[in-house]
């Protein structure tokens, strides 16, 4: 049976056997979200022409090559719903709220010239998905590795990786790149909905509250694994 992992109280070293990407030929969210990529990038495309102010940086400004170049637009994040975003694009959020299982949801620019070290990410118990927005590019200039594996971005088309594998991204275009960042619970985790959300936000919490506290990054898994459960009571929705 497949155990619940998560970066923070494991100290980012991941060792399952999952695959890097995962095949969702199958996933009725997959054609949902690719038939309507359209009316989904009209929405981003919008809130960026606006300068809209809620497109701010990526909570970890430790992770990308430089702190602002890295931006989001956030809907739903391990279960919090952000209610005045999602009213600004009300027709993506009638097309993600027909997915179950959906914990995150939200979009994601990346500047031109940018990075994004490596690293694992929060857990294994979703599918973390990108649907394809705005990409100009090859996998030489612009792409993602996961594992041993490398992909680039096409423009309408979604993929998804465990997001527990410790990962890259490089965009050396003179573009950005816009995608749209999904997680869905894996099938074996959507009973346990509300446990994990409320624990993976106790660990973002305490990552944002020590992320440039080095002497915090060396504490024993036993006291981050406490840390984690204890402040997860407070998470709950």
């Amino acid at each position: 049976m497949l155990k619940p992992w998560f970066s923070f109280s494991e100290n980012g070293y991941y060792s399952g056997n999952e695959p890097y990407f995962f095949d969702i030929s199958s996933k009725p969210w997959k054609e949902l979200l690719e038939n309507n990529s359209q009316i989904i990038l009209q929405e981003l495309e919008t809130l960026v022409n606006n300068n809209n102010k809620n497109i701010v940086p990526y909570f970890n400004q430790t992770l990308a090559s430089a702190p602002t170049a890295w931006t989001v637009f956030p809907l739903i994040f391990w279960g919090e719903t952000y209610t005045d975003n999602c009213k600004q694009v009300k027709k993506t959020v009638n097309i993600i709220n027909q997915i179950n299982g959906l914990i995150s949801c939200g979009f994601s620019i990346l500047k031109p010239h940018t990075s994004i070290k490596p690293h694992c990410g929060d857990s294994n118990v979703m599918y973390r998905c990108h649907l394809t927005l705005k990409n100009n590019g090859t996998i030489d200039e612009i792409g993602m590795r996961v594992g041993n594996e490398k992909v680039t971005w096409e423009n309408g088309k979604l993929f998804a990786f465990c997001d527990a594998h410790n990962h890259e991204v490089w965009n050396n275009t003179d573009d950005e790149r816009w995608i749209m960042i999904i997680d869905i619970l894996r099938e074996e985790f959507i009973n346990d909905k509300d446990k994990i959300c409320a624990l993976v936000k106790a660990t973002l919490w305490w990552q944002i509250k020590f992320q440039k506290n080095y002497f915090f990054k060396h504490l024993p898994n036993w006291s981050r694994k406490w840390l984690m459960y204890s402040t997860s009571i407070f998470m709950k929705n």
